[in-house]
């Protein structure tokens, strides 16, 4: 058996690498110009929803990119400085807060892909705007954060889980506005970075980096973290498994990788307060839209995102064992990209079973039905070029690559299958996962 590294090396290669980097998307339709909207990604039809804003005076209407094509649509009452996230247990755009008319609100508007509703549950948090909110997909949560009060600023933690609100208390960050927050897809937990502190006669300023795991907040290290830039707006790019913090007025990009910040020296936008930023999981690509640079507004839109992505697509069909039909997968959150760790999951591993075959190569010209070895309605999805064992673990084995960080080697691809051991399944003893064909990319 050929050792895994071998599979690396005999890649085909791909074009000459290039990272990430933002270029302007050529829109049909336009929303008109506004300051301080929040956008969010309905990601069950990929549609990237712009709601509120100012410009100066509270906007009334909401606007929709699918593509390249903005189209009008509802919008729940006027708001800004508001805080807006797909909530990805639910299915749901959450909508919070914000500047409105009559002052600050706090509340709850949910995007179901049809219709807005607006929860009304008893116990919420005190009205407020220019606060930080993300969604942990880990623990299936809205976050919110500090903010501006009709009178002062917060310092308190609330929990939607779509029904109620849980007050988390206060935090160790102290009394702040404007900072940022994103899930972090490396650590899974929720980072919060910089803000303002009110105090007495001035404003102190921080560009401190906090994470928020449900239970503690811990104080993150990075060696050079990035000066605090009041508008600047952390998104989270799931893929690319960063989280991005892009404008402000510098019109900086830097990204966090889970424990350092990195400036990103690629050309973008320029300087650029009161923009609207969202993740794209369709496109897989920041989307950002508005604000003003250099004191004017600015109609256009932008796209953030690599030219080389690394993926891990499905293909074929496997074969149900005792313990269901097992699934092949990158693991939560990781693809193949140069330089990273590549890690990929099957499930449906029976217990007391030992585990599971992953078959790899470089070729797929099969199917072959395996009938003929007491597998019937299994099938051969991969030629075995190289197979490896995986020990389970809670119903599940991983297979991990650490994928060399050489440039020749982004958009090389090769196949995968995995083999579950299940003596239940039939007269050989194993049931078929889906394959999966790899691309290695760069970030």
């Amino acid at each position: 058996m050929r050792p895994h590294r071998s599979l690396v090396l005999v890649l085909f290669a791909g074009n000459l690498a290039a990272q990430a980097s933002w270029s302007m998307l050529y829109t049909t339709g336009s929303p008109p110009h506004r300051n301080f909207a929040a956008m969010a990604c309905f990601e069950p039809t990929g549609e990237v929803l712009l709601i509120g804003g100012a410009n100066p005076n509270p906007v009334t209407q909401g606007w929709k990119l699918q593509g390249s094509t903005w189209t009008q649509l509802l919008a729940p009452p006027t708001a800004y400085f508001h805080g807006m996230v797909f909530d990805s247990v639910r299915q749901r755009i959450v909508a919070f807060g914000g500047w409105t008319p009559t002052g600050p609100s706090n509340d709850v508007w949910e995007w179901n892909g049809s219709q807005w509703s607006n929860p009304s549950p008893a116990v919420r948090p005190a009205a407020r705007a220019e606060f930080a909110m993300a969604f942990d997909r880990s623990r299936g949560v809205t976050v919110v954060y500090g903010g501006s009060l009709q009178t002062g600023v917060a310092n308190d933690l609330w929990e939607w889980n779509g029904t109620s609100w849980a007050n988390r208390g206060a935090t160790p960050l102290g009394q702040r506005r404007f900072s940022g927050a994103a899930f972090d897809p490396v650590n899974q937990d929720v980072i919060v970075h910089g803000g303002i502190m009110a105090a007495i006669g001035t404003s102190i300023v921080f560009n401190d980096t906090w994470s928020w795991n449900g239970v503690a907040w811990t104080q993150r290290t990075p060696v050079a973290p990035p000066a605090y830039d009041p508008e600047a707006i952390l998104v989270t790019d799931l893929h690319r498994q960063r989280v991005l913090r892009y404008g402000g007025g510098t019109g900086g990009n830097w990204e966090w990788d889970g424990s350092q910040w990195h400036p990103i020296f690629s050309a973008m936008p320029g300087p650029r307060v009161g923009h609207a930023i969202a993740y794209d999981t369709s496109g897989r690509r920041v989307v950002t839209f508005g604000g003003t640079s250099l004191g004017s507004w600015v109609l256009d839109t932008w796209i953030y995102r690599t030219s080389q992505p690394a993926d891990v697509g499905p293909f074929g069909a496997g074969c149900a064992g005792s313990a269901g039909m097992p699934q092949l997968a990158a693991a939560p959150y990781t693809l193949p990209w140069l330089g990273d760790t590549m890690r990929n999951v099957v499930t449906a591993i029976p217990t007391g079973e030992p585990g599971a075959l992953f078959v790899s190569s470089i070729v797929s010209s099969l199917p072959l039905p395996l009938a003929f070895a007491g597998a019937p309605g299994c099938d051969l999805l991969v030629q075995p070029d190289v197979v490896e064992f995986r020990a389970a673990a809670a119903g599940k084995a991983e297979w991990a690559l650490p994928v060399p960080n050489v440039p020749a080697l982004a958009g090389a691809m090769f196949w995968q299958q995995a083999f579950v051991f299940d003596a239940a399944a039939n007269a050989l003893g194993l049931a078929a996962s889906n394959g999966v064909v790899v691309t290695l990319g760069v970030r």
